[in-house]
């Protein structure tokens, strides 16, 4: 019997004063796969004025290669502050709906974590109550 691995990796962006919620399942965390979310997400947001995007500091989000919009602005975070990321805790509730599962094949995989994510589709609430802190009442939009 041969055992293996593979991976998919969940993007996510999301607005945690509405709840307004985006993601894709990429096959790797390249920065191809990440130039497809962007290009997605801008389609997803449409033309609106501007947008900010803040990622974690994987090597796919700083990369210099990344074509982005004018409309599109991208802040990092700090290295090493998961605290600082709200989707971390919508990550968190999914990692508690898929834990300790065993999955034949990707497929698998990717319907399970479609099923975890789907409600959060429907359910803004759902989606502030986890990830707009308290301390973001005093930023500006």
């Amino acid at each position: 019997m041969l055992i293996g691995y593979e991976y998919g990796y969940l993007s996510v962006a999301l607005n945690p004063r509405s709840g307004e919620l985006f993601a894709l399942i990429l096959p790797d965390m390249r920065v191809e796969s990440f130039q497809a979310f962007l290009d997605e997400f801008c389609r997803f947001v449409g033309d609106k004025t501007a947008v900010r995007l803040i990622t974690d500091g994987a090597a796919a989000h700083r990369s210099t290669r990344l074509k982005v919009k004018e409309s599109l602005l991208i802040e990092h975070l700090p290295a090493y502050s998961p605290e600082l990321n709200p989707v971390e805790r919508l990550f968190k509730e999914l990692r508690q709906k898929l834990k300790n599962r065993v999955f034949e094949s990707l497929q698998q995989v990717e319907a399970a974590v479609i099923e975890a994510v789907k409600p959060y589709f429907t359910n803004r609430s759902a989606v502030k109550k986890l990830t707009f802190y308290s301390w973001m009442n005093n930023t500006p939009t």
